[in-house]
């Protein structure tokens, strides 16, 4: 029987968490966990206001000394990474989340905006990113993985508003927010618009097609279980309903479904609950228990 989701049916199916999604840490395309946004539906702007969530359970070492790559969308076919682009990552060797988005047309022609939070200095402006991720003074790593749920995930949330700038972007650590960056970086020589029409390739645990999708991590292969993209800046009191003191819900059930734009839960497959575009996964990475 198939599973309907967010619809009033006689016998809806019952609301299933049994698995996730393993990106390989075997490297490039056919690897990947992938897919094209034909429809403009993702197609987030630095004047609209979005949000993006998803758990994860980290796999890599500490001493890494590169970046692990959450999530990040881009023009599909880009000939740059920053091209339309959107991305959440972990650079290891800093100890710090960073949601970046801009766009690059020309190698002179380009912007970014770049918000980042710290996690093991509790002092000044650090302090709200320690107290959220409860890694202490030891950086995120499989062997130190902070405040997470009875499986080991952690659930990061963020959140931009309409404001076109790092002072719009918000962190959530679970259901505790860690506020604007502390860290901040505006760029660029030009100014070219998001677009709003390009079709955009959208990649998991992998730095994007524009990059050949090349592998982020070492160690165990890192997880990610049910992941959202949400048209409006959710509220602290909306994040901390999703994270539901760390028991995954049906996030079509959310007070904010009528803005859930994308939802995958990985049960047995990459389609989505929430749009019309399903992730490819492909070579070594593969759904698997949570």
């Amino acid at each position: 029987m198939s599973e309907w989701y967010g619809y009033d049916h006689d016998a809806a199916a019952s609301f299933v968490n049994a698995k996730a999604v393993s990106k390989t840490l075997s490297t490039g395309t056919g690897n990947s966990i992938n897919f094209v946004d034909t429809n403009d539906t993702f197609n987030f702007t630095g004047t609209t206001a979005w949000s993006i969530s998803f758990w994860v359970k980290a796999g890599w070492t500490v001493n890494l000394n590169t970046n692990i790559h959450f999530f990040i969308g881009q023009k599909q076919n880009a000939s740059y990474q920053l091209s339309d682009m959107i991305k959440v990552i972990y650079t290891e060797s800093t100890n710090r989340i960073r949601l970046q988005y801009g766009n690059k047309t020309t190698a002179s022609d380009a912007w970014t905006k770049q918000g980042e939070w710290l996690f093991h200095s509790n002092s000044g402006a650090y302090a709200a990113g320690y107290a959220a991720a409860g890694l202490g003074s030891t950086f995120w790593s499989a062997s130190n993985r902070g405040y997470v749920n009875s499986d080991n995930y952690t659930m990061i949330t963020v959140t931009k508003s309409t404001t076109n700038g790092t002072s719009g972007m918000k962190l959530y650590w679970n259901a505790n927010n860690a506020g604007a960056p502390p860290i901040t970086y505006t760029s660029g020589s030009g100014s070219p618009a998001m677009s709003t029409t390009n079709n955009r390739s959208w990649s998991v645990g992998s730095n994007g097609v524009a990059n050949g999708e090349t592998k982020t991590g070492d160690g165990s292969a890192t997880v990610y279980n049910d992941l959202t993209m949400w048209n409006k800046e959710l509220s602290a009191s909306e994040v901390s309903s999703l994270y539901n003191s760390g028991t995954v819900i049906d996030a079509t059930t959310h007070s904010a479904a009528s803005n859930l734009v994308g939802y995958w839960k990985w049960e047995g497959n990459g389609n989505a609950t929430v749009s019309n575009d399903n992730f490819t996964i492909s070579g070594g990475s593969a759904i698997v228990n949570k």
